[in-house]
């Protein structure tokens, strides 16, 4: 190659790190014809109001009523009344024990939730550990660079 050119080096380390950013949990049922996804609304609005009644509060609690609107949102609704649709909730939050209880409150729905509901089957959903990215600029004055050698 010839004629390549290089620019001057910058003032800063790019840094990309990770962080422990609290936890996270999903679950889903799927509800059947008829009236599925009247009946995935009202199991969520059960399953919220169960969450407010115990005083639990997360940091976001979100729901996607998969066959429905899950990818395109208000775009794909139509005024086909789906066969079936599967509710999926997520919440996240610092703390883990609220993560935990909502695992547990996702599993009565089944029998005391609106009717026609299956795909339970693999059982409560596990809290997960979040990890969150970090992407910074650091000035190079601030980092005193040094190398380490380790044998094994």
């Amino acid at each position: 190659m010839f004629g390549v050119k290089g620019k001057p080096a910058t003032d800063s380390y790019k840094v990309s790190a990770s962080y422990r950013d609290g936890y996270t949990c999903v679950g889903s049922l799927t509800y059947a014809w008829p009236d599925a996804l009247e009946k995935a609304r009202a199991a969520d609005e059960i399953l919220r109001t169960r969450l407010r009644d115990l005083g639990l509060a997360f940091e976001e609690i979100r729901t996607e009523y998969v066959g429905f609107n899950s990818c395109h949102g208000r775009l794909s609704e139509s005024a086909d009344p789906p066969q079936e649709v599967m509710l999926r909730v997520g919440v996240r939050g610092r703390d883990r024990a609220p993560i935990e209880r909502f695992a547990l409150e996702l599993a009565p729905l089944v029998l005391t939730g609106p009717p026609s509901v299956t795909g339970f089957a693999g059982g409560r959903p596990k809290p997960s550990e979040v990890i969150a990215f970090w992407p910074a600029l650091i000035p190079k004055s601030a980092v005193q660079p040094t190398v380490t050698m380790m044998e094994s």
